[in-house]
């Protein structure tokens, strides 16, 4: 990181340690309305102008190696492929034949030379076009120059990959702007996926990713598992523009946030990742904190108003040691045991929304990024489609930095 954004990271942190009383300058939070999380209105609204316009982090350019390397994910009812072509640049396109809509493939990743539809063998170019049809005489009128694979933006940020269904939404790199100065001096694009898991859990996308926008819970939630390696106390938020977020943590006990022996770490990443956990709350869906070690990305994708798949991906350095092997095994079990002790909460929470018992949520301070992209989810949906009693009151632009 920049020696100014420390600099302001470790004041920040020095006012907060101090603090025993609600900041003036900054304004009481309104209460959230609980629709929010259950109404499909709402969902509806977030999925037409938040999900089918937002760019949404799907992978890392070392998951894609080669000519050919490929590729599926399945979210939000959309199949998508993304490969790499013979020029080396990443696309993606809908997981869809032309011809008459079968699925290209069946298999979650693989290589190949090219895609050819299991249903009547139309074959495409790693670049989408169109290049075999069996039986063309058949089809006369036949354009194969206007018959490719219909692509979906893919673009690249730091060695992640994302995606954006929105042909006119902004470039990858002005969406992350906001965010470029938090990561510097971590390589990302040195990193490689370890492991990857998903689970799903009966509540709202939001009740998940709310979850981990605060520190708030940890010494309760995670006495043993967690609270021990954080100093809960010295949490700091900076908010950024569209919806993203920045929060630090002083580290307890070790350099790393959990100490393992014959541990790969780098020393590629700043002094600064090592004595902080920075974690990176990216809209509309992302979660990680940067550690020396590697760390665990998360992301919340939306099945229905009341279910949500949460995907975590452990990211890495290059190492084939058997040290490195069980470290990561290690890891997964911790982390997937952090998130089963929240996720036993999520059911009923959701739950005491749905009835009623609780038609408004309180958020205090520490809470304050959970509220910051609830105001962008209704900035880009428009606060003039959405229901008056789903709106949340823009409060916070003036505590925007960056």
């Amino acid at each position: 990181m920049k020696a100014h954004d420390v600099n302001v990271i470790r004041e920040a942190m020095e006012a907060q340690l101090g603090r025993s009383q609600h900041p003036d300058e900054f304004p009481v939070l309104p209460q959230v309305p609980a629709g929010r999380y259950f109404d499909p209105e709402f969902a509806a609204l977030e999925r037409e102008h938040i999900w089918l316009k937002t760019w949404l982090m799907v992978g890392h350019e070392s998951e894609f190696p080669d000519t050919g390397s490929y590729r599926v994910t399945n979210k939000l009812d959309r199949s998508v492929i993304i490969t790499r072509g013979k020029d080396g640049q990443l696309r993606a396109f809908n997981n869809s034949c032309r011809h008459r809509a079968s699925a290209l493939l069946m298999e979650p990743q693989g290589k190949t030379q090219r895609f050819t539809c299991p249903y009547h063998a139309w074959g495409y170019g790693l670049e989408g076009d169109l290049i075999v049809v069996p039986d063309a005489h058949d089809f006369p009128c036949l354009n194969k120059s206007e018959m490719g694979l219909v692509p979906v933006r893919c673009e690249v940020w730091r060695g992640l990959v994302y995606l954006n269904f929105d042909k006119d939404a902004e470039p990858l790199a002005d969406f992350m702007a906001p965010m470029a100065a938090q990561a510097t001096g971590f390589p990302l694009e040195n990193l490689v996926v370890k492991d990857r898991y998903s689970i799903e859990a009966d509540c709202n996308w939001k009740v998940a990713f709310d979850n981990f926008l605060e520190i708030y819970h940890v010494r309760f939630c995670h006495p043993q598992s967690l609270a021990p390696y954080l100093n809960s106390q010295s949490f700091v938020v900076s908010l950024f523009e569209n919806g993203h977020s920045r929060f630090a943590t002083r580290k307890q006990q070790t350099d790393t946030l959990f100490a393992y022996t014959g541990l790969t770490v780098s020393d590629q990443a700043d002094q600064t990742f090592n004595e902080y956990t920075i974690a990176l709350p990216t809209f509309p869906n992302s979660f990680y904190a940067l550690d020396a070690a590697g760390f665990n990305y998360l992301t919340f994708w939306p099945i229905a108003p009341g279910k949500v798949l949460m995907e975590g991906t452990l990211f890495g350095w290059p190492s084939d040691s058997e040290e490195d092997k069980a470290y990561w095994k290690t890891m997964r079990t911790a982390v997937q045991g952090i998130l089963a002790e929240d996720m036993y909460l999520f059911g009923g929470i959701q739950k005491s929304m749905q009835n009623g018992v609780i038609p408004n949520l309180v958020m205090g301070y520490q809470e304050r990024a959970l509220y910051w992209y609830q105001e962008e989810i209704d900035r880009r949906i428009g606060a003039e489609r959405i229901p008056e009693a789903l709106r949340v009151k823009p409060v916070l632009a003036g505590q925007q930095q960056g």
